[in-house]
Order: C-alpha cells, then structure tokens, then sequence
C-alpha cells in the first residue's frame, strides 16, 4: 500500500463524475465521512458499479480503513495532524488530496481538516482504469468545425465560451472522454455533433484561458499558518488551533509565554506555558506548567519550540520542568512579543567589533 499527494490531474477525479466518466474509469463508489461526537470516523458507502464492487474490494476497502498508514481516517485529531504536514495541492481553500494505492484499487481521498461532519470522500476506482484514462486525457479535448478541420484543444475540466446568435453567451466546462468524444457542460457529444450544432445556429466557441494558479501566494499562505498556527492535542483528547504569545514577568523581567486561540473568530487567552518560580532564570528559559496542561512538554519538543534543560522546581505538591526556548522559532511565532523581551533583557544588543592588538 502506498500513500503520496495526489496530481493535478487525480484531483478532477475526487468529485462525482457523469456516467460516462464513471463508466471508463472504473468507478467502484464514492465513501463519504466524518466525525462525530466520539471524535472518530464514521461513513457511507455510494456505490457506483455493482459488478466491480466486489468481495475482493470490500475486504480490501476495510483493510485501508483500518490501516494505521492512513492516519487521515483514524480520527479528526490524526486528520488534521496529518494534513498540517502536506500543501493543500492545488485545492481551493482549506482541502487536501491523497491517493492511496494498493495493488488493483487507487482510492483518491478529499479532506478539509476545518470540518468535522462530511469532511472526507473518498473516491474508489479501478487503478488500471483510471490511470489509462488519465493518460488519454493528457492529450487535451479536440474541437473542430463540421468538415473536420481542427480549431483548437483545451486541457481536460477547462472551459470553452459559445457566443450565439442572439448575443448572449455562456462558458461551460468541458471533460474528454475519448478521442471524439467529450462532455460541454452535463451534455455528451462527438466532437463532429458538436460543430455541426453550433454552425447551424450560428454559434460560435472559443477557448476560455484559464486563470492563473497563484502558487507562491498559496505557499505564503500555508507558510504563514503553519508558523503562526499551532495545533495544541489536549488532555481532553481534542484539538486547539492555538498561537503563541511572549511578555515578561513584572517582578524579575523573565520570559513569560501564553496560548491564545480564536473563539467564534476572536483571540481569547487558552492558558499560561509559563510558570514564575525563581527571581532569576536563563535568558530564553521558563518553567512549563505541566500542572494544569500536561500536554505541553510533547507540545513543545515536537514543534520545536522548547527543549528541556534537565532542571526541575518544586512548587507546593508539583515540580515543573526547565524548558530553555528556541529564541529564533519565538521570534517567527511572535515577534513583537519577542522583541520587547530581548530588548527589557539587553539581549538584543550586538557585541562589539573589538579591534585587533597589532
């Protein structure tokens, strides 16, 4: 079994297709799920082709199901960790797209870690037909005029805009199904059918240029919600979309963090990291309230934020933990916060250049 980000061209294929593209691909069906109040994946079954849904690849289905590669369909927490570590691959907002692979199936999955209900499909088809298919439908949709002659080819799900007679126009997406055939809008023609409607209407069809895919604005934007957004998994065995925030403590200037996450869309204080314990501390370091968020040592390590020091402090019936943070991975978390620290601190001074003895 093996598991990799789906291509552009499988991404078409994680949507509900027509008959006919169902037909040629091999679709088995369509597996839509979610997650309920128990936090864990519950689905159904669509199914497309009674024939090719067979025993084999109904064992097989739960098989992946229950594969502990396919972190995705374990719970919404796995879900959304696993997801936070791909780029959503071209889907438009907050999707992301895998295809699992086994020896006789592919499974194109679709997922939105922001949802819960109805956030994952996945579509199950026979690999060797779909993959024949995609193949065929790199070589573009064909359009022609009624005497055969070529006008022009668009990619396979672009548009073509058709001017009629009256003035009005229309685009429509166009899916290729074989070499002379294709589907414009929900309707299935032969490439020739198609030109000879349209020149006996008056109507005429261009190629629609499709917009630009902004691929550094997506990355930056995965980027900056990567760094700035962190997902904290809790004692209570749910998920917090949380981001860091830095001051001192008034009484002796130490680092002081906090955890902040957005209710109904608004910043609202989540918990303290950071204890005060000692009058002095290291530059960089904090105790950690392990106390009341347990969680936050693994929290810390695996985001490399923090490493532990070594050194405890008892504090009435608890010990807390020396964690020594990692100044340039605050300073990309919360910069503003960090500034203000170093500079209380006079740890943002440059050391002198002295000059050499001659």
């Amino acid at each position: 079994m093996e598991i990799r980000p789906l291509t552009q061209a499988e991404q078409k294929y994680t949507y509900r297709q027509s008959m006919q593209i169902s037909g040629q691909t091999g679709s088995i069906g369509i597996l839509q799920g979610g997650y309920g109040t128990d936090n864990e994946f519950h689905y159904d079954f669509h199914e497309k082709s009674n024939r090719l849904k067979t025993d084999d690849f109904e064992a097989e289905l739960q098989e992946v199901l229950c594969s502990d590669e396919i972190g995705v369909l374990k719970n919404l927490d796995t879900m959304r960790e696993f997801t936070l570590r791909h780029s959503p691959n071209g889907f438009a907002g907050t999707e992301y797209g895998f295809r699992v692979e086994t020896e006789k199936y592919a499974y194109l999955v679709r997922c939105n870690p922001e949802k819960e209900s109805d956030s994952v499909e996945i579509h199950c088809y026979v690999k060797e037909w779909l993959d024949q298919h995609i193949r065929k439908a790199e070589k573009g949709i064909r359009f022609i005029n009624s005497r055969y002659d070529e006008l022009f080819r668009i990619a396979d799900g672009e548009k073509i805009k058709i001017r009629y007679s009256d003035g009005g126009e229309q685009e429509r997406v166009c899916r290729y199904i074989d070499e002379c055939h294709t589907e414009v809008g929900n309707n299935l023609y032969h490439i020739c059918q198609f030109a000879e409607i349209m020149e006996r209407n008056g109507s005429e069809y261009t190629p629609v240029e499709p917009e630009p895919v902004q691929v550094e604005e997506k990355e930056q934007a995965q980027e900056d919600k990567t760094e700035g957004t962190l997902e904290l998994k809790t004692q209570f065995g749910t998920t917090e979309n949380v981001t860091l925030t830095v001051n001192t403590y008034v009484d002796n200037n130490s680092l002081y963090v906090g955890m902040t996450t957005a209710g109904d869309g608004f910043p609202e204080p989540y918990g303290d990291v950071t204890v005060n314990l000692l009058s002095s501390v290291p530059p960089y370091c904090a105790f950690v309230d392990t106390n009341n968020m347990p969680e936050l040592e693994d929290f810390l390590v695996k985001n490399g934020i923090a490493e532990f020091t070594g050194l405890m402090q008892k504090s009435g019936y608890c010990s807390y933990p020396l964690y020594q943070f990692n100044a340039e991975k605050m300073r990309g978390l919360c910069p503003d916060g960090m500034a203000a620290y170093e500079q209380e601190n006079g740890l943002d001074k440059k050391p002198e250049k002295k000059e050499k003895s001659r």
